[in-house]
């Protein structure tokens, strides 16, 4: 449908006042919160709406778009740009050289594409006003764009009509556009200097919004069914995932490659042929169909013939007013499922009690204690010095456990800013207001049926203790802005290298959580109470390091004897360290030799008499260093507050005298 200009004969609402009398209105209202009888309703009651949100005499903070968003919501309206550009611009043919803009926006409000003239562009970009910005009321307050899309009407905004100052030299005209089941789709305007007032600017617009409308109807009669077969065919052959979808009456019209390979059917027996004929379903996924209830990443056994398929599968639909105009099924194998899985996390799963280095009588009681807790499902609180292993030893327990089975969740208390605790612990709800904020589970929501482990429990806050309680005495979890619970069977896990009991004294942490998370207490002994795991340790450690580095490095017996003399108050984190460092010294030698120790190691003895009498200011600096970071774990923003400097410096010092936080980090 082509756009053509309104004549003479054309009827629309228009106002011709006098710009002094639309001042006093506004000043009216503004300085009193009282409407002149001369102030239109529509006006008005966009008046009173930005009353308690905007500040008149304030410029705007105008919502924009960033570029990628930008794109994306460019490319979700697509059809509306490629049918408006050629009216906006027939429109801009007739106005051109009169200082004038033309607009289209989406349902939401933000400018899609813009025309006119340089004068008004230059300006309206120094106000701010350009593509991706928001021209919604809450944003910009009074405008024929917010208008037209909420009051579902053609609207226009002269002068001072605008609720905020800044925008009174301006004029605009807007009409709402709307598809063929009367849906918004955004709206159509012209925006122009408030002194050079159109005559017809209402009549553009309203025709300009018509035409569209027309036109896009049109389209969609004649192309639409065959541009989306097209575009569906190309995206199900590009995916790995089967995709099936059948219309109404159960007739398969569309099959990807990967289907066919998943079901082991031929393309020629599913084509055009009814879904029950080939696949047989389980009944819950027959009823979710029947409900049009959604259904993501669930696994489910399929008939085929007389086979039996084993598939992860997900339910969508293509939508039809009300109901659903057809079946969408998303399908993966779920053995290759299981495969990925076991990829990215099955040598970290693999880990058990056995794995454990140690016969020592201290490593021996762990170890029976360990094996007693875990086959329990009570919580078990881990403590024991920095380096130890306590993250190793929790997920042996998970493996060791009943809940092997379900996933095992690390909950890093100490690594998560305090904003964003919650947030993380718990999820957030999908957000009605802000669609840039998509609803997604906690931690505790994706441990249920298994194990969440909190690493350094101590610095888990007040509020986030609370939650952690309801999840032991009611078994539910509540996301942040949702109004319904869900239930979750977790066992915890819990480490510290903290004392507890004095925390709770402190009224740091709550003593119930205490008592709740401690009917196992285990114990992680240093590694300088349990020296005569030494040898077993190093091996082991070497093994890992040659397995890695694909070298042949063992330790001499007298680099042995070194070490065993050591205090390690870095416990087995500083021994990897250590030997990782000798290993890289080692340099293709595959004996380590104590040259190849650090002087700290090698000699402490030597080293704490040759400072007694007088340490350098960078020695100092170097044992206060090394103190905080054994005391903050490694933590770069805990030790610059324990060291009363900046993050930055602590981590230029830390460089400048090679000193690693990964040293001192837990396990």
């Amino acid at each position: 449908m082509a756009f053509r200009p309104p004549g003479l004969s054309l009827r629309f609402i228009s106002r011709f006042t006098d710009r002094r009398t639309q001042r006093s209105a506004w000043e009216t209202f503004i300085t009193r919160h009282q409407l002149l009888p001369n102030v239109p309703a529509v006006i008005g009651r966009s008046w009173t709406r930005c009353w308690t949100l905007l500040d008149p005499h304030q410029s705007p903070v105008l919502s924009r778009l960033g570029s990628d968003h930008l794109l994306s919501t460019q490319v979700a309206n697509v059809e509306l740009m490629l049918i408006a550009r050629p009216i906006m611009e027939d429109i801009y043919q007739y106005i051109e050289d009169s200082d004038t803009a033309v607009v289209i926006t989406n349902s939401a409000g933000y400018i899609l594409d813009i025309i006119g003239d340089e004068s008004i562009l230059d300006k309206l970009k120094v106000d701010g006003i350009d593509r991706g910005i928001s021209l919604a009321e809450n944003q910009m307050g009074t405008n024929a764009f917010a208008l037209a899309t909420l009051e579902r009407m053609p609207v226009l905004v002269v002068g001072p009509d605008h609720y905020m100052e800044r925008f009174h030299e301006y004029s605009d005209a807007a009409a709402p556009i709307f598809d063929p089941s009367g849906n918004l789709l955004g709206a159509l305007g012209i925006i122009y200097f408030h002194q050079q007032h159109h005559a017809h600017s209402l009549g553009f617009v309203l025709a300009g919004a018509k035409a569209i409308e027309g036109q896009r109807q049109s389209d969609l009669l004649l192309d639409e069914q065959n541009r989306q077969l097209a575009g569906l065919n190309a995206i199900l052959f590009a995916i790995d995932e089967g995709i099936l979808v059948w219309n109404h009456t159960g007739t398969v019209i569309h099959a990807n490659l990967a289907a066919t390979r998943i079901l082991n059917l031929s393309m020629d027996n599913l084509m055009g042929e009814n879904i029950e004929n080939h696949v047989q379903f389980p009944r819950w996924v027959q009823q979710a169909i029947a409900q049009n209830k959604t259904i993501t990443g669930i696994e489910a056994n399929l008939g085929v013939g007389t086979s039996t398929i084993s598939c992860v599968l997900s339910l969508r639909y293509i939508p039809a007013g009300r109901g659903s105009s057809g079946v969408i099924v998303i399908l993966r194998s779920a053995k290759d499922v299981r495969q990925l899985v076991h990829r990215q996390v099955g040598a970290q799963a693999a880990f058990s009690l056995d794995n454990l280095v140690g016969t020592s009588q201290s490593m021996r009681r762990l170890r029976r204690t360990a094996e007693t807790a875990a086959a329990a499902r009570a919580s078990i609180l881990v403590r024991g010095e920095s380096g130890t292993g306590k993250n190793l030893l929790a997920r042996a327990i998970h493996n060791h456990g009943p809940q092997s089975e379900g996933p095992f969740i690390v909950f890093a208390c100490n690594a998560i800013p305090s904003e964003l605790m919650l947030t993380e612990l718990v999820g957030i709800e999908e957000s009605v207001v802000n669609a840039r904020i998509s609803g997604r589970p906690g931690k505790l929501e994706l441990a249920d049926g298994g194990t969440i482990f909190f690493k350094d429990v101590e610095w888990l806050p007040l509020d986030a203790q609370t939650i952690l309680l309801n999840v032991f005495e009611l078994g539910i979890v509540q996301r942040l802005g949702s109004r319904s619970s869900v239930n979750v069977q977790v066992r915890v896990i819990a480490s510290t290298s903290a004392n507890l009991e004095e925390l709770v004294e402190q009224g740091n942490f709550r003593a119930d959580l205490y008592y709740r998370l401690s009917p196992f207490e285990i114990h992680i002994p240093p590694l300088r109470d349990r020296m005569d795991d030494l040898p077993l340790l190093v091996n082991n450690i070497l093994e890992r390091i040659n397995r890695y580095q694909l070298t042949q490095a063992f330790i001499a017996p007298e680099t042995l004897e070194i070490l065993s003399m050591y205090h390690w108050p870095g416990n087995v984190r500083e021994l990897e360290g250590v030997l990782e460092r000798a290993s890289a010294l080692a340099d293709g030698h595959q004996l380590i030799q104590p040259e190849h120790l650090p002087d700290s190691v090698r000699a402490p003895e030597r080293q704490i008499s040759a400072n007694q009498n007088m340490l350098s200011m960078e020695e100092l600096e170097r044992q206060a260093i090394i103190q905080a970071a054994q005391a903050c774990r490694g933590n770069i923003s805990h030790m610059a507050r324990v060291l009363g400097i900046g993050r930055t410096t602590v981590w230029r010092r830390m460089k400048q005298l090679n000193i690693s936080p990964d040293l001192y980090r837990e396990n």
